[in-house]
């Protein structure tokens, strides 16, 4: 409640002399220095990364974070500032903790149990430490601690149970009531409109100061993409596999769906010549597609009743010379006819000459598109929202929202640097159905990049969503795979979209995928630019989706915050 992260049930709280949150006071912000009770550190940075980052949100200049690293190193006795966080001691990670509440002199120091784990000659020198700067600047410090000896070096001290102020008073005076009798302090209950007192203190403000306190600061999110790039770049095997798993996806989506592989077909070849017209024309036959076994015409129907078939292919036994006697021969008889045609168990069927592209298409041209799309989205919703989830169970959101940072900050930060996984992701998908399997494309390769890009910006957004309003990262992890089936089979990915029912139809028609993946088979197959609607309809049902993403998640942040 103080640094404005909670709001107050009843009351109100004014921190150097201002509300939180109120427009530039820095309180979230510059003025406050927070030490969780959680470490709340990045493990992939070294002590140099963590001081800098914070810093940087500070608005610290590079100078500045330096000299003042190199003091807290000192004071708080750390070890050499390249070493990695997730090397150090738990005494250590607490101390590197401290360093970055420190860092940038605050007016108000909050500490969560600042000295556990630390040995006590450290622990006296940083109490040490915390008076002199109580006593010689404007520097007020909240404590909480469960020593005892820690707390009569205290200006005040608070007993608090349940929520509520038991006492409060100089240590001594506490120490001379000797628990004796409990009071509730008088200050609980009071109340007072917060609201009467926010807008009497907003009056006074300038109007720009407001609109810059509303803005985004690009210093923020600078310092987020940045701390965000360090990561993945620690993280070298993570990042790997990031870029490999949608060319993974996409190969077996390419290698296994299309036109069937291995059917096994009986072939009844009666002739006994060598060589022979009938065993030519075999040997023209796919024989990846077809697995051709030979068998006497009783066998071969046999096996067709039993299902062990899909078909059956015969020749006569005067095959090849009844087919010379066709072709050489102006009028022939039924027998010779027959005997020099080819014997196939097919259902008849007559295809015209499609509108676009060739009568030879594989079902795998149809779901490539799709399959694309897919991929981006939902490996972009699901790494955004187990990186945020994590990052707000270790504590690590609360404190960049102490430091100043804000909600809108933090999405935008995350959705810029999570922009390069994304494009290296495209560049890759793209080679391998473009060069690798020969989809065929028709369109603009500009126009297939930025649709793809845009759908998934729309996967980071609807991550950011599912993250907002879930803290487990195993029930966001449901969230996201729980939605991934019905709309792969709802989106026209699989399967056109003419094929559902009307009920759930409209309820298609309304998914994020749908018309993106129709714009872009329509680009990829009929090459049409953006004057045609089923084109620009897919970019703009992409966008508006993004634009709802994004501002839903923005609204649940701050009704939780």
């Amino acid at each position: 409640c103080i640094v404005g992260t909670l709001k107050i049930s009843q009351g109100h709280i004014t921190v150097l002399g201002k509300p939180p949150k109120f427009p530039g006071h820095n309180v979230p912000g510059k003025k406050v220095g927070y030490m969780p009770q959680k470490l709340a550190l990045y493990n992939e940075f070294t002590i140099s990364d963590t001081l800098t980052f914070f810093g940087r949100i500070h608005g610290l200049a590079s100078k500045e974070i330096q000299e003042r690293m190199k003091h807290l190193i000192g004071f708080l006795d750390l070890p050499e500032k390249n070493s990695l966080v997730q090397n150090l001691s738990g005494g250590q990670q607490r101390r590197v903790s401290l360093g970055a509440a420190l860092l940038q002199n605050p007016e108000l120091l909050i500490l969560d149990e600042p000295t556990v784990g630390v040995d006590p000659v450290l622990r006296s020198k940083i109490w040490h430490h915390l008076v002199e700067i109580v006593n010689t600047g404007k520097v007020s410090v909240i404590i909480t601690t469960h020593y005892i000896e820690e707390a009569r070096q205290a200006n005040v001290v608070g007993l608090m149970r349940n929520g509520q102020l038991l006492a409060e008073d100089p240590p001594d005076a506490i120490m001379q009531q000797h628990c004796s009798t409990v009071r509730v302090a008088g200050s609980q209950g009071r109340d007072c409109s917060l609201f009467a007192v926010y807008f009497a203190f907003l009056c006074s403000v300038d109007w720009k100061v407001r609109v810059r306190h509303v803005l985004p600061k690009w210093r923020n999110i600078a310092a987020l993409m940045i701390k965000t790039l360090v990561r993945m770049k620690r993280m070298p095997g993570s990042l790997c596999f990031q870029f490999l798993l949608p060319v993974i996806q996409i190969s077996l989506i390419c290698l296994c769906v299309g036109d069937p592989k291995g059917i096994q077909v009986a072939i009844v070849n009666n002739e006994t010549l060598s060589p022979s017209v009938s065993k030519a024309l075999l040997s023209f036959l796919d024989n990846s597609s077809l697995q051709q076994v030979s068998l006497s015409h009783k066998e071969a129907f046999e096996g067709i009743y039993n299902g062990d078939y899909w078909g059956v292919i015969g020749f006569g036994e005067n095959f090849t010379s009844y087919l010379t006697k066709r072709m050489v021969q102006r009028q022939v008889s039924e027998e010779i006819i027959d005997g020099g045609s080819v014997h196939i168990c097919y259902s008849s069927k007559t295809f015209e000459e499609p509108i676009y592209g060739s009568q030879n298409k594989v079902f795998t041209t149809f779901v490539t598109p799709g399959a694309v799309l897919s991929i981006t989205f939902y490996l972009a919703m699901g790494l955004t929202t187990l990186s945020f989830v994590l990052e707000r169970k270790e504590g690590l959101l609360d404190r960049c929202w102490v430091a100043g940072v804000s909600s809108l900050e933090t999405m935008l930060a995350h959705l810029f640097s999570q922009l390069f996984v994304i494009s290296v992701q495209i560049i890759l998908l793209l080679l391998m159905i473009l060069l690798v399997f020969k989809i065929p494309n028709e369109g603009s390769l500009v126009l297939i990049i930025i649709l793809i890009v845009l759908q998934g910006v729309t996967g980071i957004s609807f991550g950011l969503v599912i993250s907002s309003a879930i803290d487990d990262e195993h029930s966001a992890n449901q969230a996201a795979l729980g939605m991934f089936y019905p709309n792969l089979i709802l989106s026209g990915i699989m399967w056109p979209v003419e094929c559902i029912p009307y009920p759930l139809r409209y309820l298609s028609l309304v998914l994020p995928q749908t018309y993106a993946t129709e714009a872009l088979r329509c680009i990829m197959y009929r090459g049409w630019s953006m004057s045609h609607m089923m084109v620009w309809r897919g970019f703009l049902v992409s966008l508006g989706w993004n634009t709802f993403f994004l501002i839903l998640a923005t609204v649940i942040f701050k009704l939780r915050m």
